[in-house]
């Protein structure tokens, strides 16, 4: 698939009535989304690619220009996967992606590097970020793209809207628009910080000893 018409797609999803998430819409409009389109999904010649691009947004975005910014990896496939299927290779994908990064790059300050750990957030550059992971077939409605796609969202773009009194209200609002598409809240945001964030990358509920398929690098 060529870049410009994987951005094309990013966008109309993003735009969509299917897609909960207001503050990825206000982060597209504003020209806060910095994407990206690779191979597949899991790939490590992809995942070094991302490694690097990731770099280059960590050290080029001013966090306080936008009240919203992302960077959206798109992935031509695989396709047609079970939420289970999916979840695996998107951790596979964020293992790759800091085997390369971590070459050059301690965890991020103030954070975890256990995914088992509530102080968990998965680590770029020495940037933290929450990663959300979507697929086209994925059983939550605002979760499927045309493609594969991980979102990575700032932790220091997250302090600054609660700073600013906003989080309460953009999160009631996303959970509502989420009801009303799916009939009911994602069983993930229930847990939210209570346990580790890592179990609510891939968007599926999980069993209570599920364990995270990733290790940090020493």
């Amino acid at each position: 698939m060529l870049v410009d018409a994987a951005a094309a797609e990013v966008g109309q999803f993003l735009l969509g009535d299917s897609f909960p998430c207001l503050a990825g819409r206000s982060a597209w409009r504003q020209g806060g989304i910095t994407h990206h389109h690779y191979t597949w999904l899991g790939e490590d010649s992809a995942a070094r690619l991302m490694a690097a691009d990731l770099e280059r947004y960590v050290k080029s975005v001013d966090w306080e220009a936008k009240p919203f910014t992302s960077f959206v990896a798109t992935f031509s496939g695989p396709l047609d996967l079970s939420d289970v299927d999916f979840e695996c290779r998107m951790w596979e994908h964020l293992q790759a992606l800091h085997d390369h990064d971590s070459v050059a790059h301690t965890w991020a300050e103030g954070y975890e590097s256990d995914p088992a750990s509530g102080r968990f957030a998965y680590s770029v550059a020495g940037h933290p970020f929450f990663v959300i992971g979507l697929h086209e077939t994925h059983s939550r409605v605002g979760r499927r793209p045309p493609f594969p796609m991980l979102a990575f969202n700032s932790h220091a773009q997250f302090d600054r809207i609660k700073a600013a009194g906003l989080w309460d209200r953009l999160q009631e609002k996303i959970r509502k628009q989420d009801v009303q598409l799916s009939g009911s809240i994602n069983p993930n945001l229930v847990e939210y910080e209570e346990l580790s964030e890592a179990r609510r990358y891939s968007g599926r509920r999980k069993p209570s000893d599920w364990a995270c398929p990733f290790s940090a690098r020493s």
